[in-house]
């Protein structure tokens, strides 16, 4: 996988235990839209940020953390 769409598409197909990757171009809509969706962070995700260690890699896994922990 080279970029996050592929990835998040791919997550998705397999969650929903849906056809390859290459097969439906409405998972990369799906997968755009999901990444779409996280753009604007939550209070909980910047928190998340602030107090994850690391620079940018540590912020980034505190953001989506907090995101998955429905913050």
């Amino acid at each position: 996988m080279s970029s996050m769409i592929e990835r998040v598409a791919q997550a998705l197909q397999q969650e929903m235990g849906t056809a390859p990757l290459d097969e439906p171009p409405s998972s990369f809509a799906l997968a755009r839209a999901a990444i779409a969706a996280m753009r604007e962070p939550t209070e909980g995700m910047i928190d998340g940020w602030i107090r994850a260690p690391g620079a940018i890699t540590g912020g980034w896994h505190g953001m989506i953390d907090a995101a998955l922990a429905g913050k």
